[in-house]
């Protein structure tokens, strides 16, 4: 008989697959930067077929944006995983021949998503009051920093914006340095763009059973408060928490220790076994009102003094022996060359059609039967316009050459971040032709 490690790994590894869980989910965005992006791109991971409208010529901005400006193969690596499995068109919504084929696109959808400014999509006329009338069974999603209505709904946002709103930032950091910071980076986005996710699937299940769309006005800020358990706590005893630096208020000693050998070790002790078992190495830890304030710190003052005498080895080891939580804090270069993050598939190699072989995050989660699948990183501006165009609406190759000659839909500049890769062929790439899918 295995036993369940053995089991488990079998049903990931051997087990029966079956068909994407979304296949078959049409999603239409407009979106930039990452809180809207990441939307889409976790529907697509397991399944759904995402088209992306971005306007003509430099596409949507976060393309131009990489980091530190560096460029791999005149393509924007981030943005590039951002917007992996999807397809992209290039059609000026404020043109009334291109927003004709933005509704075309939206009748057939189920899901559309934008996260421009409150307000901003309605007055491009693809708000969801014109979407809902060509297709009143659309899940309408509105991503934006303060939400749709209220007194801060008419304020531009990003991910910094809402951390400080959200009153993230000032309990970030150390409590004797006044200072306050972000945590890194677009946690303000990434963390809201999963609630979205939650809310399209209860929205999906819903028309499932009543046939009735929706319209889903999500808030960055208001979804990082939902994590945030900071007002109850001071309603009902008068006292801020503020910031904790590394100390976790509801573990006793816990924080990241500089080690003998120059690494650094993450301790959390969150009960009375775990600490229990600490003490049994940690000479001096007395576990008498652990929790209180002052003791933690007395505690972490003892932890860190044992800490620097052991190397990380060490420690880690005492750990697994003993049943304390207790992890190496590691890099960016650790990390890459930890096997078990290539193992468990956290990190993939993906090999993209047209950008060749590149290390990417694996799917956001590990499902038995219907894995998520990183295809093909973000394509050029308007890339997919004839396949899309062909598919969605059978479109003839004729229409869409006049459709282009009238400057309805558009391609790529030749800014980084938007064009092909230098040694690109059009004439050797039936997907961009739309002869074939990817």
């Amino acid at each position: 008989m295995r036993d369940y490690f053995s089991y488990v790994e079998s049903l990931f590894r051997e087990g029966e697959k079956r068909e994407p869980p979304l296949k078959g989910l049409k999603v239409v965005e407009l979106t930039h930067f990452v809180f809207g992006p990441n939307v889409g791109r976790i529907l697509a991971q397991f399944g759904a077929e995402v088209v992306k409208i971005e306007t003509p010529g430099e596409g949507e901005r976060y393309r131009l944006a990489a980091v530190f400006g560096r460029y791999y193969n005149r393509t924007n690596l981030v943005y590039g995983i951002q917007n992996a499995n999807k397809y992209f068109i290039a059609a000026d919504a404020r043109n009334p021949k291109a927003r004709q084929i933005i509704f075309e696109l939206a009748k057939r959808a189920d899901v559309f998503v934008e996260n421009f400014r409150a307000g901003l999509a309605d007055l491009m006329g693809v708000g969801y009051g014109q979407i809902s009338k060509v297709n009143p069974r659309i899940i309408y999603v509105s991503c934006s920093g303060f939400g749709q209505f209220g007194p801060l709904s008419r304020s531009p946002s990003f991910d910094v914006a809402a951390q400080g709103v959200a009153s993230l930032a000032v309990k970030t950091g150390w409590e004797d340095v006044d200072e306050f910071y972000k945590l890194p980076d677009y946690f303000g986005d990434y963390l809201p763009s999963m609630m979205v996710v939650f809310a399209v699937l209860n929205a999906l299940y819903y028309r499932e059973k009543t046939g009735k769309g929706q319209y889903i006005d999500v808030s960055q800020t208001e979804s990082l408060l939902r994590f945030m358990y900071d007002i109850s706590y001071y309603s009902l005893t008068g006292e801020e928490i503020g910031k904790t630096g590394n100390i976790d208020p509801c573990a006793s000693p816990s924080g990241i220790f500089k080690t003998l050998d120059e690494k650094f070790v993450a301790i959390a002790i969150m009960t009375d076994e775990q600490f229990k078992a600490l003490s049994s190495v940690v000479e001096g830890l007395k576990g008498e009102n652990r929790l209180r304030k002052e003791k933690i710190r007395e505690l972490n003052q003892i932890l860190e003094e044992w800490v620097s005498k052991h190397k990380l080895d060490e420690i880690i080891e005492l750990s697994k022996k003993l049943g304390f939580p207790a992890s190496p804090v590691l890099g960016d270069v650790e990390v890459y060359r930890d096997p078990w993050r290539w193992e468990r598939k956290s990190i993939v190699k993906l090999l993209d059609r047209l950008y060749g072989e590149i290390p990417v995050p694996g799917p956001f989660v590990a499902m038995s039967a219907t894995p998520g699948e990183i295809k093909w990183l973000a394509r050029p501006v308007g890339y997919h316009n004839r396949l899309v165009l062909k598919k969605w609406l059978g479109m003839s190759d004729e229409e869409i050459k006049k459709l282009e000659e009238e400057g309805v839909i558009g391609y790529w500049d030749e800014m980084p971040g938007c064009a092909p890769p230098p040694i690109w062929d059009a004439e050797k790439d039936p997907v961009f032709r739309g002869e074939r899918d990817e």
